[in-house]
């Protein structure tokens, strides 16, 4: 963490600009993947299935899949987004009650995205495109060998499992949260004794060159 506070603001400016480039762009590949895997591959037309026809995106792939594909990247763009945006806005500025509110909205987002979409997009997908319901039974837990649930005749339906992922999930993303809230003083702590000096710099004049304060 502590390398973040070392980088220069040319460095902060290209990595963040570079980021929030990137997430948008991969924002909007994961909305149309999304949108247009969602139409039907085929059509009932005169009693005869024919190929659904949607418009110049026809040749786009269609499925469950490809859905869940466009979830996947619209996840990874909006982290890019929002750690651009924090690199741009935040990172190695002086602390003013501006950095201070832009900040708490990007860590508010942030929140939403982890908290909110993600778990509400997943229970919506598993429950409508997977059809992962407590009336379909898993296939090998249905039901559980007896001699580990001591002699009772239990079975384990899929939205026990879709569940299971959910809770999973969240605590995992709570034991994350926690972790980043307690590393991220390091980030203006200073480089510890432990870690390797920084490489020197020196000048056209043979001086080396040192960082001020901030």
């Amino acid at each position: 963490m502590y390398r973040l506070g070392e980088l220069s603001p040319s460095q902060r400016i290209t990595y963040g600009s570079a980021m929030l480039a990137v997430g948008t762009v991969a924002m909007v590949i994961a909305v149309v993947i999304v949108h247009w895997a969602q139409f039907p591959v085929e059509e009932l037309v005169d009693g005869e299935f024919v190929p659904f026809q949607v418009d110049f995106l026809n040749w786009m792939p269609r499925g469950i899949w490809w859905k869940a594909l466009g979830y996947v990247i619209a996840f990874g763009a909006s982290q890019l987004m929002l750690v651009g945006a924090a690199f741009l806005f935040v990172l190695g500025r002086k602390m003013s009650w501006a950095v201070a509110s832009i900040a708490a909205t990007l860590a508010w987002l942030e929140l939403v995205v982890i908290f909110g979409i993600v778990p509400s997009e997943w229970l919506n997908f598993s429950q409508t495109d997977l059809d992962w319901s407590s009336q379909r039974l898993v296939p090998g837990l249905d039901p559980i060998p007896s001699f580990l649930v001591l002699g009772n005749d239990i079975s384990i339906s899929w939205a026990v499992i879709k569940d299971s992922i959910s809770m999973g999930y969240n605590l995992a993303m709570l034991v994350l949260g926690g972790l980043f809230a307690y590393k991220i003083p390091d980030v203006y702590g200073g480089r510890p004794e432990s870690a390797a000096a920084p490489d020197e710099v020196t000048s056209p004049y043979g001086r080396t060159l040192v960082k001020g304060d901030r």
